[in-house]
């Protein structure tokens, strides 16, 4: 018994199954009942390779006959080859474009010799053009359902379009979709005019924000799109969901990922959780967020509702994309269209598995590109979002990071660019990859800061380890650097700075672990955490419910586990509205201070000055100048107050601080600072216009 496998367009390797297989010279290559013309064959204990005199056509079905067995041809090398990305990529449109009078039907599927289309149990062939099938069907196809049976040498498969819009639950059938039909207008809709440089991103979940019973949605909305779009309040009376985004001031809401994923079962919701990062189909949205999982069409309307409350509330919307992996690869639409194309292998054949979840996708090769760039470009049009959360980012490559660049600059709003840029090892070449070493490559993305993440609360991979504010204040210099936003390959127009995401241990469980302080202490050093994020030159970035001292009992990967482990509490919402409201203020602070707005370290540096304390070493300290405003932020990472000098004569006001809310001092040449406090002063002209400014208000 034997395999046989085409490793390039004129060579095919055939492979012994078992030992006991004799290696034999009888070999015929078959097409259309003709043997193809072989040039002699080379044999060794393992394999045989066969030359072929010409380049193989991929159009007709092929097998090899081997000491008289018939032995099917599978893709082997050939499909990972530059030459065959070369020969058989395409620029032609694919899907199901539609129109009134018409929709054509093409697949990329140059290893297929037959596709049929059926649509709504109609069969139809599919013409074969280059790489890919099309047929054109000359009616209104919308709502009519479709997929494509595709037969290689070896297997037939039933194949879901993988550019698909709209599915039936659990993705079981595509969907023809007219999108202007099901929404009229909506991809004209009004975007609130915000920066990236204003960008203050907030990260949640469609199901852990709106599924607590104390978050005032509606019980038959909770988990879903719709929970999102409610005037909510908790049944403490306070803001709840979309009131409480609005009223935070946060500016980007950040979905995690909203675009079909595989396991959870669309009719049976409540059985199973998770964040989402195993995706399925990448343009069509995730079934068991709508009220309707049966129903394609509720999946988008509902979802496209969301985008614009969001946006009729003055926030942006960025999505969490996961375009490096699929779920499984063997159910992949990819696979079963292309075997091995649409996947890095390492030099051994094995599937290349740095993102640790089984596959990594080659971003790298045309189609696959192409698939990517076009994914982008549809959910900016049909949805309208604002920008891309770019999961494992590190193992795309670089080129098709600068083709969304590309995409984005095209759109008539700023697009929001980010990812995690961690160097994983994937079987790309290390200068392909998009790291922050090479983000003057794509100069408009932006990475997350891992160093500003541990220098804060200590290394994310080492519980015990402590940072600035749960040490009392060990690594003070880092932090001065870290505040600018220029560190290491870092800079402050490319820098998220972050201290929690959904990954890991919440802060609060973080700080919890690793400190011995008690509960005052705790809620100090995450307030300190949670002000840096937010006043350092870069983007800040929040996770959910981190203003309320977010927890997950200790757990530090939920992404599978239960509601009552991810939803966001909303009665912590109220056991800790002190906090909020100093986010708030801090947020507020940010938002008013055009000096945050900048991303240039040679403007930054100007308008800095640090401050050092000898009677306390580990103090941070900086007074910023720019343009009209004049304030000095200090931070006092231990436990013992203290008094500081900073050596000015210049009257100054407390305008901020996590410990007092109503200070009326005049402070001058020094302030007597709290134990884990943070202050913002204010440099006044003189006591009487303070006290004019006081009674005004």
């Amino acid at each position: 018994m034997y395999d046989a496998y085409l490793d390039a367009s004129d060579q095919i390797t055939i492979v012994k199954k078992n030992a006991s297989s004799k290696n034999t010279d009888s070999i015929s290559v078959m097409q259309n009942d003709e043997a193809l013309e072989i040039h002699p064959t080379h044999i060794s204990n393992k394999c045989t390779t066969v030359s072929l005199a010409h380049p193989l056509n991929l159009n007709h079905f092929t097998f090899l006959i081997i000491g008289g067995q018939h032995t099917p041809l599978k893709m082997g090398r050939y499909t990972f080859s530059t030459e065959f990305d070369l020969k058989y990529a395409t620029d032609q449109q694919m899907g199901a474009i539609y129109t009134k009078e018409q929709t054509i039907f093409r697949v990329f599927a140059p290893t297929v010799f037959q596709c049929r289309l059926l649509l709504d149990g109609q069969s139809y062939n599919m013409d074969k053009i280059g790489g890919y099938f099309e047929k054109v069907i000359s009616q209104d196809c919308h709502g009519k359902h479709y997929h494509f049976e595709v037969s290689h040498n070896h297997v037939t498969h039933f194949v879901i379009d993988p550019y698909v819009k709209a599915v039936s639950a659990n993705a079981k059938e595509a969907m023809v979709v007219d999108f202007e039909r099901i929404n009229p207008n909506y991809r004209k809709h009004h975007v609130p005019d915000i920066p990236n440089d204003s960008a203050i991103i907030y990260e949640t979940h469609v199901r852990d924000i709106t599924s607590h019973p104390n978050s005032g949605v509606s019980e038959a909305w909770r988990g879903l799109y719709l929970g999102m779009t409610e005037d909510t309040k908790t049944g403490h009376r306070l803001s709840s969901g979309l009131n409480y985004l609005k009223e935070l001031g946060v500016t980007h809401i950040e979905l995690m990922p909203v675009n079909d994923f595989s396991t959870v079962d669309e009719l049976n919701r409540d059985k199973s959780y998770n964040w989402g990062y195993d995706p399925h189909f990448f343009m069509v949205p995730e079934g068991s967020y709508a009220t309707d999982p049966s129903d394609p069409i509720s999946r988008i309307v509902e979802l496209q509702k969301l985008i614009l409350t969001l946006h009729e509330n003055g926030m942006k919307v960025i999505l969490d994309v996961v375009l490096n992996h699929v779920y499984k690869v063997e159910h992949s639409s990819f696979e079963k269209l292309v075997p091995g194309y649409y996947f890095r292998h390492n030099a051994e054949l094995s599937l290349s598995n740095g993102t640790g979840v089984g596959n990594d996708f080659a971003s790298e090769k045309m189609m696959a590109r192409r698939f990517i760039l076009d994914t982008m470009e549809f959910w900016l049009d049909f949805y309208r979002v604002d920008g891309y959360r770019f999961d494992l980012m590190g193992a795309l490559d670089i080129e098709t990071m600068q083709g969304i660049e590309h995409i984005s600059k095209a759109q008539d709003r700023e697009i929001f660019l980010l990812g995690e840029g961690w160097d994983l090892p994937t079987a790309l070449e290390y200068h392909k990859k998009t790291l922050p070493e090479f983000a003057d490559r794509v100069p408009n993305v932006h990475f997350f800061n891992d160093h500003f993440r541990d220098a804060i609360k200590g290394s994310n991979f080492e519980l015990s380890e402590k940072g600035y504010v749960n040490g009392d204040g060990q690594g003070a210099q880092a932090i001065r650097e870290m505040f600018t936003g220029s560190f290491k390959a870092f800079n402050p127009g490319m820098s998220i700075n972050y201290v929690e995401v959904h990954d890991n241990h919440t802060l609060y469980d973080r700080l919890k672990y690793s400190s011995d302080k008690r509960q005052y202490v705790l809620e100090s050093q995450h307030q300190l955490a949670t002000a840096l994020t937010l006043l350092s030159f870069g983007t800040p970035f929040l996770h959910a419910g981190q203003e309320f001292f977010r927890t997950k009992y200790g757990h530090g990967n939920t992404y599978n586990l239960s509601d009552l482990l991810n939803r966001m509490d909303w009665n912590r919402r109220a056991k800790y509205q002190d906090n909020i409201e100093f986010i708030k203020a801090v947020i507020r602070f940010r938002l008013e201070e055009d000096v945050f707005r900048l991303k240039n370290p040679d403007e930054i540096k100007k308008a800095l000055t640090f401050m050092t304390f000898n009677n306390l070493p580990q103090a941070f300290g900086v007074q910023i100048s720019y343009e009209a405003s004049e304030f000095m932020i200090i931070i006092n990472p231990t436990e013992k107050s203290v008094e500081l000098g900073y050596g000015s004569d210049e009257s100054y006001r407390i305008i901020l601080s996590n410990q007092r809310w109503h200070d009326k001092a005049i402070y001058a040449n020094s302030l007597y600072i709290k134990g884990y406090e943070i202050v913002i002063l204010r440099k006044m002209a003189d006591v009487d216009q303070y006290t004019t400014d006081q009674e005004g208000d």
